[in-house]
């Protein structure tokens, strides 16, 4: 009976168990973390590897503006890797731009439903893995985008009652409002029956900027619209592309500097070219059909001296030349060395010479923005 009432041996045995499951218990715990951090640190290795093997070049530019300052840069973009990249951020001679626009290889646009793709720090712009982007840059005017739609009222069956249609071709439709909140949309309704008479939007619908759905108001409330008529509707949207208007120098360099998802920073400033012009007068023998002999004198225009500060090269030569003030080449005459034919030195006088070069970039410079014009009194 003594051992049959005896329970030491099992509280010994309960003892054992539990502290075997304790030690389990904790060997699997100590195993989940390890592999947790095993994890992390392969994830982190992954990342960091990712990160340095990101390769993205600026490779040119292709700048357009008046005869002092540029008013868009369009930047292609290559990407010397094998994984795509995403571009976070972008700035023109430090300034960032808040939206822009770019293009595939072929040149077209990105689009997304008739509209083209407006990118910023919510969309991003993805360059193609062993490709490139060529990325406009507008920075003197907002991007402006034109549309329009018919409005569909063949469901509107009571004209008395408010209906409300969400419009398939309405810019939100492209630019949803959580990417683009602040996107400047204008629209205007056009009665196609009544004319095309404009519709004041006062009184007869309403238009909701953050959905896209407009609202017919109907007659009970004091609207005129009518399912019986047919309505067009035009959208002028608008996006800021820089905080301010940048002005940029066609004699200044140009820096391009992109930001990627990975906070990889490349930068590239491209200088332009310096143009050198050289003036040579010559002498020529002329006969006649009679055999006179008479010697005529005529220019040589040498820009052979110019050169890319970039070690790049120059890959276009434009000559101006003005006879008094008259045009008599306006950056049509091209070439590295050449005569000006049409000018006559016999009875020309206050000449002004200016050479424009073009470099492999596609940096643009001109004599007469950097120390002045040739004269030749």
């Amino acid at each position: 009976m003594s051992l049959h009432n005896d329970e030491r041996g099992i509280s010994v045995i309960i003892g054992t168990l539990m502290l075997i499951l304790i030690t389990i218990i904790a060997a699997s715990g100590l195993a989940l973390m390890v592999s947790g951090m095993q994890k992390e640190a392969m994830e982190r290795e992954s990342h960091l590897a990712a990160v340095e093997s990101e390769n993205l070049r600026i490779i040119s530019i292709d700048p357009a503006g008046n005869s002092t300052h540029w008013h868009l840069v369009n930047a292609t973009i290559m990407n010397i890797n094998t994984d795509d990249s995403h571009i976070t951020a972008i700035s023109l001679n430090g300034m960032h731009a808040m939206n822009y626009r770019a293009e595939d290889a072929s040149g077209n646009l990105d689009c997304y439903r008739e509209y083209p793709v407006i990118y910023n720090f919510k969309k991003r712009v993805m360059i193609p893995a062993a490709g490139s982007k060529e990325i406009c840059l507008n920075f003197t005017e907002q991007i402006v985008i034109e549309s329009n739609e018919s409005v569909d009222v063949l469901g509107w069956a009571n004209n008395s009652e408010n209906y409300t249609y969400p419009l398939p071709n309405h810019p939100r439709v492209a630019y949803p409002y959580a990417l683009y909140p602040d996107m400047d949309c204008d629209e205007t309704v056009y009665n196609v029956t009544d004319g095309g008479n404009v519709t004041n939007q006062h009184g007869n619908y309403t238009l909701d900027e953050t959905t896209g759905n407009i609202t017919l108001i109907g007659t009970a409330f004091g609207g005129s619209m009518t399912n019986t008529s047919s309505y067009n509707i035009t959208y002028t949207t608008r996006f800021d592309t820089f905080a301010s208007s940048l002005q940029v120098r066609k004699n200044e360099p140009v820096t391009i500097e992109v930001i990627t998802s990975l906070i990889n920073i490349f930068k590239q400033t491209f200088m332009p070219p310096v143009p050198l012009a050289e003036v040579q007068f010559e002498i020529e023998r002329v006969v006649d059909s009679n055999g006179s002999v008479s010697y005529r004198d005529y220019l040589i225009l040498d820009a052979s001296d110019s050169f890319d500060p970039d070690d790049g090269s120059i890959t276009e030569y434009r000559w101006a030349v003005w006879d008094n003030s008259l045009e008599i080449y306006y950056y049509n005459l091209t070439g590295m060395k050449v005569r000006p034919v049409k000018l006559n030195l016999t009875t020309a006088h206050n000449i002004e010479i200016d050479l424009e070069v073009r470099d492999d970039t596609g940096m643009v410079s001109r004599l007469s923005q950097r120390c002045g014009n040739v004269t030749i009194p």
